[in-house]
């Protein structure tokens, strides 16, 4: 990341956009499609993580136009002054999005996000290997001998925290000193002997039988069966992690502009539809069903049966999630990882 934000000019350049994204998850058709409709060149940086996403901008760089960040990390930002207040609502296509995803509890007022994609955290099992139960969360914090070896951690704080937080049945939001040593014993022994990778990484790992389990996203499991079509998807009974990504403005954005014109034209039926189709996540925007592959509308990674335990729109409140990404930092340095 330091290397990448020294390669950039700090003036902005007029016809361009500069995008930080997640890797696998901005459709280049999309990027080539808004450059020859508006003639701004797009550049696209990617990273794999939360933290990654908003290191920049913590930073004070002014190099980016649009930032991906997850629901959790608005409240903070928006809070520090680093979004740029745009009047969302007032953008020609802000009226697709459907009702449920405007006006959440981190941007009442719709005045600096756009909903772009939802999904879960869960894991995902080559069912070659095991073809065993997978309902339960017992598999990834006790998993069977046929699975111990051939495992991976998706490198995310946030997401394998809550995990464990529900695995235990904690609160996902708690802080109490009690009930972080109680995550801390159950992820340490599993982070001494179990690797912890990228999601991208992942993807390629489960898709080529190198790993048989995978703590993972809904849409990058989607991805690796289309590849392996022996993985499966669990819906755990104890409950999935369920997130959401939205587009942002950086406060001091170097081109503005392009940058509004970009969230307007995601926000379009037809270029949400291209955004699931590529990334495999659900979208939020009305009429996208319609250009959208079938294949994907009835995806079991994305179509959950109706007794799976889901939370929706879970925002802390009381900075538990930044916690959380500093807890996962310290667990991974202690355990070798960093």
């Amino acid at each position: 990341m330091a290397a990448l934000l020294l390669t950039w000019p700090a003036a902005a350049v007029a016809n361009s956009l500069r995008v930080i994204t997640w890797a696998g998850y901005l459709s280049p058709q999309v990027v080539e499609r808004f450059q020859h409709e508006t003639g701004v060149s797009v550049q696209v940086d990617t990273v794999t993580n939360y933290t990654d996403m908003v290191a920049p901008i913590l930073a004070g760089e002014t190099i980016y136009d649009v930032v991906f960040p997850g629901d959790f990390q608005v409240p903070d930002l928006i809070a520090q002054g680093l979004l740029d207040r745009v009047g969302v609502d007032r953008l020609p296509n802000f009226w697709n999005v459907e009702d449920v995803w405007r006006g959440r509890s981190f941007d009442p007022r719709n005045e600096y996000t756009v909903p772009h994609v939802w999904g879960t955290t869960a894991f995902a099992v080559d069912t070659n290997v095991y073809d065993g139960d997978i309902s339960s969360l017992r598999i990834v914090f006790q998993p069977p001998p046929s699975l111990a070896n051939r495992m991976a951690l998706v490198d995310s704080g946030y997401d394998m925290i809550q995990l464990t937080q529900v695995w235990l049945r904690l609160p996902r939001c708690s802080t109490a000193p009690q009930d972080v040593d109680k995550v801390r014993d159950v992820l340490l022994p599993l982070l001494r002997r179990v690797p912890v990778v990228a999601s991208d990484k992942i993807v390629d790992g489960m898709a080529e039988g190198k790993y048989a389990l995978a703590t993972m996203w809904n849409g990058d499991a989607l991805q690796a069966r289309k590849k392996r079509p022996s993985l499966r998807y669990a819906n755990p009974v104890e409950g999935a992690l369920v997130w959401s990504d939205v587009l942002a403005v950086p406060k001091g954005a170097p081109n503005r502009a392009n940058a509004l014109a970009f969230l307007s034209f995601m926000m379009r039926p037809e270029i949400a539809a291209v955004e699931s189709n590529f990334n495999g996540y659900a979208n939020m925007i009305r009429g996208a069903e319609s250009f959208m592959d079938p294949v994907l509308l009835n995806a079991p990674e994305i179509i959950t049966p109706p007794s799976s335990a889901l939370d929706f729109f879970t925002q802390c409140g009381n900075g538990a999630e930044s916690r959380q990404e500093k807890l996962w930092e310290e667990l991974l340095r202690e355990t070798g990882h960093r």
